[in-house]
């Protein structure tokens, strides 16, 4: 039998490994047949050990591999935990999507097409789910599919509101100060992605949507009661139709309605068998390439029918029900920083709804959380909700514990103190939400909400005390309280229309709800 010997080539001085009858042993001593044929037998030995084992303990149990190679029900638990992760980060990534996919099959429920849209003449109502809506502005709402072509919309002058792609992204806003047509109304024409056909000789303010779908709502901002009668006559002059009807356009429809709505987010698998159906119809973008892919290895693709077996339905079921629970602790509890978080850091507990930017975006990342945390409780964006714009425009603040930082819940009372000379020029409201729903708070008193518009009284110096709890404490005018429902949590908004230089500059500070019993 050959012998393997092994030595050095002369021209590589790699290794070389010969057989006797092949080779002629160049040793003159004989010495170096002894050194190879024991070289030889440690590398048998070696050969002959059994291969390696390893043994990895996680947090979902035990890893086999065998000679480095995963063993077959490795495989099975490390792509069940893969594809749990990722589907549970796909949810949270995925939520602006999937809750403005949900408004928009809603107002399709409701009838709303090119050239219908919901009008809430009688203002949103607590039956009417949707997330913190305010029950102080008039709102009208549509949908429009690009897909079917560019659409128009003739704005009237004097209403507040925006256009949004499907990701909860601005277009552009609609009325107030960054509008194009700076509150005077105009004539917008909105392109779907890619558009290069003929354009109109007739002026428009051109905007290009790079999502087929695409949400809008308008408000009417009324400073008293009696507002609003005009605000609905004011939007009912609002018209939206395809380009090709230019010539001639349709009426609008304007749509109210009193019965229950659900605009809200699916839950368990529906949201993703949604949030399927909304990634089919509308263009892939480059800036979610990443999380695309992430979808795509859960069977989620664009041009692709989602067809999960039942490992991957129950693996989808679970991960929105974690992704949900990661959400609303994100939204409730965020782990953002503390001067960024709060309107008066160290002061008090009321917290920035927005963060400086519409779409989330800093110079060097998406802010995620925050975005998580804005999906989960607000909806629709815009430069008006944002940008400082002293006497124009909106802002907002939340608060969702006491003084002492506990959170609110409806079994007890509060008194939230405002001083005088609140800085709204149009209105200012506080306005409860069921902390499940996000949306108004429904009570027996049929009010969720405290402000200018709905008659709140001010103290005698000019300040006003506003009370949240089960029953209306003694002394204190209805206006100025809101029922809270027991062992149920809520959270109240500050609005302020036409915010004014004191909220800026923060020499106006509303307290915190203070704990009454």
């Amino acid at each position: 039998m050959p012998t393997f010997t092994i030595g050095k080539t002369k021209e590589t001085g790699g290794i070389d490994m010969r057989t006797d009858g092949l080779s002629r042993e160049r040793s003159t001593n004989g010495k170096g047949w002894i050194g190879r044929i024991a070289f030889s037998t440690i590398l048998i030995c070696f050969a002959a050990l059994p291969s390696v084992a390893e043994t990895i303990d996680t947090r979902f149990g035990q890893l086999e591999f065998e000679g480095g190679y995963p063993t077959a029900e490795t495989v099975q638990k490390l792509y069940n935990e893969l594809d749990f992760q990722r589907a549970v980060q796909a949810y949270l990534w995925a939520l602006p999507m999937a809750s403005y996919g949900a408004m928009a099959d809603e107002h399709k429920r409701l009838g709303a097409d090119a050239h219908s849209v919901l009008l809430a003449a009688k203002l949103a109502q607590p039956n009417q789910l949707i997330l913190t809506a305010n029950q102080d502005t008039v709102y009208l709402s549509g949908v429009l599919e690009l897909a079917d072509g560019p659409m128009v919309m003739e704005l009237p002058a004097g209403l507040l509101g925006t256009l949004n792609n499907i990701w909860q992204q601005p277009l552009v806003d609609l009325g107030g100060p960054f509008s194009p047509e700076q509150n005077r109304g105009g004539r917008f024409l909105i392109l779907p992605p890619g558009h290069d056909g003929p354009m109109p000789r007739f002026h428009y303010h051109i905007v290009r949507s790079d999502t087929d779908t695409a949400v809008f709502y308008l408000r009417g901002v009324p400073q008293t009661p009696d507002d609003i009668p005009f605000l609905v006559e004011q939007m009912k002059q609002f018209r939206q139709y395809r380009l090709s009807e230019a010539v001639d356009p349709p009426q609008t429809r304007f749509i109210t309605s009193d019965e229950d709505t659900d605009f809200l987010t699916n839950e368990g698998f529906a949201y993703f068998e949604t949030l399927a159906r909304y990634i089919n119809e509308n263009p892939p973008r480059a800036q979610d390439m990443a999380m695309l892919g992430i979808l795509a290895t859960l069977g989620i693709a664009h041009g692709r029918p989602f067809e999960p077996d039942e490992r991957m339905k129950k693996i989808l079921t679970e991960a929105a029900r974690v992704g949900r629970a990661m959400a609303k602790t994100i939204a409730w509890s965020p782990r953002i920083p503390s001067d960024l978080l709060y309107v008066y850091p160290g002061n008090r507990h009321w917290k920035n709804i927005f963060f400086g930017d519409p779409i989330f975006h800093t110079r060097d990342y998406m802010a995620i959380d925050q975005r998580t945390k804005y999906g989960f409780e607000a909806i629709g964006t815009a430069k008006s909700m944002v940008l400082a714009a002293p006497g124009q425009g909106s802002q907002y603040a939340g608060v969702y514990q006491d003084t002492k930082g506990a959170w609110l819940t409806g079994g007890n009372t509060y008194r939230i103190h405002l001083p005088k000379n609140v800085p709204a020029k149009d209105f200012w409201s506080l306005t409860v939400y069921d902390n499940e729903t996000r949306s108004l708070i429904a009570n027996t008193a049929e009010r969720p909400v405290v402000g200018s518009v709905h008659g709140a009284k001010p103290n005698d110096d000019g300040s006003f005390d506003v009370y949240f709890g089960p029953s209306l404490p003694d002394g204190v005018p209805g206006e100025n309280w809101v029922q809270t429902n027991p062992s149920k949590g809520w959270f109240v908004y500050l609005r302020l229309y036409g915010p004014e230089q004191r909220w800026f500059d923060k020499s106006w500070v509303p307290g915190d709800p203070e704990l009454i019993k």
